[in-house]
């Protein structure tokens, strides 16, 4: 299970990996998410694996989680955005010169972004962004070394989150790379 073929060749490299391998049957799964979305994804394969169905059932789970897991995120500062090339120098400077605090969602396969002007415009964002997709069956906290703004952001939309324990998780730093420090979000499945 990789993330998302949009964001990532993994996924490719896997299914040619995968035809070669004959001793074993390999399943190449395409997350279509990223981040603690794959996570949830692995989880829930994991379990039904361990409670013995069968593999047409664990796809039937996947793919049906799949379409009700979001992730999303306020990005504090663009300039990592344009070390990685994923953004124009010039459109980063003049975007930080005005403040603008991106924002990346990620669902079925589809990455998309929205901007705002100012972090508290960004975590006001965000808050709306879970009043509109509530109630979940699972949420954790996602954030690149800013575990004091992810706390923060949880205290802002506690009534709406599960009663269970709500992770808050660094992301790992392969995405870190691309995003910089300071990003905070969540990563959901939305109920039935």
């Amino acid at each position: 299970m990789h993330i998302s073929a949009e964001l990532s060749a993994v996924v490719d490299v896997a299914r040619m990996a995968a035809r070669e391998v004959e001793s074993v049957p390999v399943t190449v799964i395409d997350a279509q998410q990223l981040s603690l979305g794959t996570g949830f994804l692995a989880e829930t394969a994991a379990k039904a694996a361990a409670e013995g169905r069968p593999k047409a059932e664990i796809m039937r789970l996947l793919d049906e989680q799949i379409e009700r897991t979001y992730v999303f995120a306020a990005l504090d500062t663009l300039e990592f955005l344009r070390r990685s090339g994923r953004l124009n120098g010039v459109i980063a400077g003049i975007g930080s010169l005005l403040k603008v605090k991106p924002i990346l969602h990620m669902h079925a396969g589809e990455a998309t972004s929205q901007r705002v002007r100012t972090r508290e415009r960004a975590l006001t964002y965000l808050v709306d962004k879970m009043h509109a997709l509530e109630p979940f069956e699972r949420v954790a906290l996602v954030h690149t070394h800013a575990p004091e703004r992810a706390e923060s952001l949880r205290q802002r939309v506690l009534p709406l989150l599960p009663k269970e324990e709500i992770p808050s998780v660094d992301i790992t730093p392969v995405i870190g790379a691309h995003i910089g420090p300071g990003a905070i979000g969540f990563a959901v499945i939305v109920c039935r």
